[in-house]
């Protein structure tokens, strides 16, 4: 079993990530107890902690550790155009706030038809994943170019894979205030 040479500090300190959580401590018999306490405390299966924190700190930082040729380092992988997503997202309800056009929005029985277009679509996928400070200021400023306005179904939208926006906020416009490119789906309201 791999395990850090001792005198060695990571990158960024001491840490471990625990699922979507980052545990960090000052030394690493803190993080050894700390990750155990955060277990303990979410209900989570306590499991080898000693060899969970050993396999992410050799599997980051191999060449500070012995018996590294034991230990499998696994690629990252890279984002795809869905974890991009919220970052698109972000950018566009961006733009149309900075743009000194006047968007003019449709009447709520317009956009609660294409809202149930939308919904049907395999293109409409959640952009809510990841950074959650993120999500928050994206909805937000989604709110903000839709003057806050929802119907029945737009609060379960996500956003265009083909397009890159939120649809949520996109039901609402006249067609001419949004991009369209790529290939759309066959019954998109867009067409």
């Amino acid at each position: 079993m791999a395990t850090p040479i001792h005198g060695f500090k990571p990158p960024g300190g001491w840490h471990y990530k625990d699922g979507e959580v980052l545990l960090e401590a000052n030394t690493l018999n803190e993080l050894y107890s700390t990750v155990e306490s955060y277990r303990a405390e979410n209900y989570l299966p306590n499991g080898d902690v000693k060899g969970d924190i050993n396999a992410f700190l050799c599997g980051s930082y191999p060449t500070y550790c012995h018996g590294v040729d034991m230990v499998v380092v696994t690629s990252v992988t890279p984002p795809n155009r869905e974890s991009e997503l919220l970052g698109d997202i972000t950018i566009w309800a961006k733009n149309i706030l900075n743009s000194n056009k006047q968007v003019n929005l449709v009447s709520s029985e317009l956009a609660e038809a294409r809202a149930r277009i939308c919904l049907d679509c395999p293109k409409n996928i959640n952009w809510r994943s990841g950074c959650g400070a993120c999500i928050t200021a994206t909805e937000r400023l989604s709110a903000s170019i839709r003057k806050a306005r929802d119907t029945a179904s737009t609060p379960r939208l996500g956003g265009c894979a083909v397009l890159r926006h939120d649809n949520r906020a996109a039901v609402f416009f006249d067609a001419e205030h949004l991009e369209i490119s790529g290939n759309l789906p066959d019954k998109c309201w867009l067409k």
